[in-house]
């Protein structure tokens, strides 16, 4: 629903509970009978129609829950954990001054040791390595985000790094690259904007409105993953 819809069923229903309101009262002014009394109803039947409308429309909007945030880094979490040893939530993560990003994820940089990390667990030595930020054992910067608080409240960016020599050296890279950016601008056009920064692989997503609802945390989870995927296809 466009902001011009959802304008014109709030007002509707506002002055359509006025104008009820306005007809009992009058109703009232001219001296209660049963004339006065059948021709309030006469003028409030088509009106209340647009006040029950209203009241119907309100109950269906999507309500924002009390533990959204809690739910949001929640489920982003166990989304680095589900696709772990390719990527990990990074620790301490060192955020530019003045800038938006201050968490984010890591992956892998040598694919080939992918196997022999698979029985890794996230509170071993060996997960706290690769999950390093900046000088992690074979890992390097993946995914760059803002604050969960950033993006409950607003539209936000993320950043996504494929600048690891194991693709910038791959055959035609460039080429795969901007497929990579156009694709995830033709899947989830609605909901993200991806462009490529400058001529260095690494592309920003803006996400257009901030994540309002459970049904916006599983859509941004989503994106996140279809992003993963097509890494793991030039991997």
């Amino acid at each position: 629903m466009d902001k011009m819809e959802f304008q014109e069923k709030v007002w509707g229903g506002i002055f359509g509970i006025v104008a009820i309101i306005a007809a009992i009262a009058e109703a009232i002014v001219s001296g209660v009978s049963v004339a006065s009394v059948l021709g309030a109803i006469k003028d409030v039947s088509g009106t209340l129609i647009v006040a029950v409308l209203l009241i119907t429309f309100i109950k269906q909007l999507p309500r924002r829950p009390k533990n959204l945030l809690e739910k949001l880094e929640n489920e982003v979490e166990e989304w680095g954990k589900r696709n772990a040893p390719l990527i990990f939530k990074a620790e301490g993560y060192k955020a530019v001054q003045g800038s938006e990003y201050v968490q984010g994820f890591v992956l892998l940089q040598n694919p080939e040791e992918y196997i022999s990390l698979l029985n890794i667990k996230p509170e071993s030595s060996a997960w706290k390595d690769c999950a390093r930020y900046g000088n992690g054992k074979g890992t390097g910067k993946f995914i760059s985000m803002p604050s969960y608080e950033t993006m409950v409240n607003s539209d936000f960016n993320i950043e996504i790094y494929m600048k690891q020599s194991h693709f910038i050296n791959k055959e035609k890279f460039e080429e795969t690259f901007a497929m990579i950016v156009e694709s995830v601008n033709v899947r989830y056009a609605n909901e993200v904007e991806a462009k490529r920064n400058g001529k260095s692989f690494e592309f920003t997503v803006h996400v257009k409105k901030g994540i309002n609802t459970d049904d916006d945390m599983q859509k941004f989870v989503e994106i996140m993953d279809y992003i993963l995927s097509l890494v793991k296809v030039v991997m």
